[in-house]
């Protein structure tokens, strides 16, 4: 969706976004198309995606042929999201994603994880949906510029901690690239990090 469009969208849906559920609406279709691609979408895979906003990533989720189960807290935009995307391959469920009980996934053979995570509570849901033994696959998420080089902090260096132990301690986790603050509506006040 571009720019013009989520302005119009946002105005016809009666949502102004807010700061507290970190609504920050991606416009770059290029960069939604790369994170996609950057999980490896096939149609074996069911993908977990927190927070679909407007539906930027479950657009190109849904084109590879994956089920996706979108979790969206705000019930204006889950009815929105379920409206643009009508097709059995799309669960959209209106929810707080730290509700939702991880264990369900274990029924699903394939499991993969994208979203652009709420900054004030990505640690928390970071530790939630790789808790052991998680049936998540592959994570591709954005997070904030300084929580992602503690996630992929090496050890005895200043950014390496508890989070990033219990993280690492079974996953491998890689820095891909930084997003500028351009690419959202509206502009987040810090930098982010694939």
């Amino acid at each position: 969706m571009k720019l013009s469009e989520i302005d119009a969208t946002l105005r016809e849906i009666r949502v102004a976004p807010v700061k507290t559920l970190g609504q920050n609406f991606l416009h770059d279709r290029n960069l939604a198309q790369w994170i996609v691609n950057r999980a490896e979408l096939s149609p074996e895979d069911y993908v977990v995606e927190v927070g679909p906003g407007l539906g930027a990533l479950t657009e190109f989720a849904l084109a590879s042929g994956a089920r996706v189960l979108a979790i969206e807290k705000d019930a204006r935009l889950a009815k929105f999201v379920r409206d643009r995307f009508p097709t059995e391959r799309l669960e959209v469920l209106h929810s707080d994603a730290l509700d939702f009980d991880v264990r369900r996934l274990h029924a699903e053979p394939q499991v993969k994880f994208i979203g652009n995570l709420p900054y004030n509570i990505s640690s928390q849901l970071l530790l939630q949906f790789t808790k052991q033994p998680t049936p998540i696959q592959l994570m591709v998420c954005m997070l904030q510029k300084e929580m992602a080089r503690r996630l992929s902090a090496a050890p005895g260096t200043s950014d390496y901690g508890a989070l990033t132990l219990l993280v690492q301690v079974h996953h491998r986790v890689e820095y891909l690239r930084t997003v500028p603050a351009s690419v959202f509506l509206p502009r987040p006040d810090v930098d982010s990090v694939f």
